[in-house]
């Protein structure tokens, strides 16, 4: 078909489904070396044909209809790869941003868990060994005005310090090791 029965064709319905017929498979074989997916190709041959029935009024073929129909493949299969592109670095985007979402509640929760499992330990301390470490970890103190301000001596501080590290690292032992793997397999990038 040359360039004149093309144009004079192509607003009449019966040529467009001959057309169609004709060209629909190898259009769609052509499509598919371009985009390797069965059901794309399929898809952007049918588009073709769908713009090509849409603009037949406006449509001037200036090749013949099997070249014209072939670049409109050629042009849609490509653009559909160009946008399935786009697609997967979004969602890879996407995946990244839910993965880092997804680190950051679980750190939240591993920190809030480490917090509770502290007070709870600091908490169970003996009396005055809890308060000589209140007072040394959260209110900075030195251990001089904590010896003034308990009316005890210094040495007696630095025992009260040391008891209370040995039983909060005996108390959170097993929980230390879950965070500090946590944080080693992070940090070497398995997580």
């Amino acid at each position: 078909m040359g360039f004149i029965e093309a144009k004079v064709g192509l607003a009449d319905k019966e040529t467009h489904e001959n057309l169609f017929k004709t060209w629909y498979e190898p259009l769609c074989k052509y499509a598919y070396s371009i985009l390797k997916d069965e059901f794309e190709a399929e898809d952007a041959v049918q588009k073709v044909f769908f713009r090509l029935w849409d603009d037949r009024h406006h449509t001037n073929i200036t090749t013949s209809v099997k070249s014209y129909l072939y670049m409109a493949v050629h042009n849609t299969s490509l653009n559909r790869v160009k946008q399935l592109k786009v697609q997967q670095m979004h969602n890879q985007q996407i995946a990244l941003e839910g993965q880092t979402d997804h680190n950051e509640v679980y750190e939240g929760i591993v920190e809030k868990e480490l917090n509770s499992k502290i007070m709870l330990a600091i908490a169970d301390l003996p009396p005055r060994c809890r308060e000589v470490f209140e007072l040394s970890r959260f209110e900075m103190m030195s251990y001089k005005e904590i010896s003034q301000q308990l009316d005890i001596s210094p040495n007696t501080v630095e025992n009260q310090i040391a008891k209370a590290l040995k039983l909060l690292r005996e108390n959170l032992r097993d929980f230390i090791s879950v965070i500090v793997l946590y944080y080693l397999i992070k940090m070497i990038g398995l997580w």
